[in-house]
């Protein structure tokens, strides 16, 4: 690929920046009864941080649903959050079923990562922020897991440049994306092989392919490197 490239890296001194974003607004906006009952949310890491860094700046007690496969360091990091970490599955998918359950049986809002309009509301403030500081871009090439984070990104760069092009961007074992689109409709993968457990998801919400087909109808299919 030709041309200048840039990153809209972690420059921020919270966790998992570009996820924060998301989870603040959906978080910040509970109710203030909802907030004192807790919030909870499943992860594959990234995400987790950022419900567990809004729970501890609004007071909120927070629990982290993860699957085994997630690193010990960013376990260590929602437990300097002070978040409660329950491990559960092998996949994201296996602990958001959990979370889901505990989030009914307790009462708790559950935070997900990429179907809730508030945390894509959220993540479109990448986009605003790119556009601000390189208008002249052509291309946003953007990381998709469950398609919050492009959802929310292309729409708010589509809103501010028509013409902009949205590339999705997974890795080879987790292509959710890409079948998608080559099917018409969400496909579920009969199974995961990928070293970023970050992005790996059996299928995308509905939602998500949605937009994903009308704002961003490109996607490619990377292996990740170490």
């Amino acid at each position: 690929m030709r041309g200048d490239c840039g990153s809209n890296s972690k420059r921020f001194k919270s966790p998992a920046p570009l996820k924060a974003r998301g989870a603040i607004n959906a978080v910040f906006g509970l109710p203030p009864e909802q907030l004192r009952r807790g919030i909870v949310t499943a992860s594959g890491g990234n995400h987790g941080l950022a419900v567990a860094y809004a729970g501890w700046a609004t007071e909120a007690p927070a629990t982290i649903f993860l699957p085994r496969s997630v690193a010990a360091e960013k376990v260590a990091k929602l437990d300097e959050w002070g978040a409660h970490v329950v491990m559960a599955g092998n996949v994201w998918d296996d602990s958001n079923q959990a979370a889901l359950q505990h989030a009914e049986a307790e009462g708790l809002a559950y935070i997900h990562p990429f179907a809730d309009p508030e945390v894509i509301a959220g993540q479109g403030t990448i986009a605003i922020e790119i556009l601000d500081e390189a208008p002249d871009l052509d291309t946003l090439l953007v990381a998709i897991g469950g398609g919050g984070l492009i959802s929310g990104v292309a729409i708010a760069a589509k809103s501010l440049k028509s013409a902009i092009r949205i590339v999705g961007v997974e890795p080879v074992g987790a292509p959710t994306l890409h079948d998608s689109l080559a099917a018409g409709r969400v496909v579920e993968l009969a199974s995961l092989d990928t070293a970023a457990v970050t992005l790996a998801h059996y299928f995308l919400a509905v939602t998500g392919q949605r937009r994903a087909r009308r704002y961003a109808p490109s996607s490619a299919v990377l292996e990740p490197t170490a």
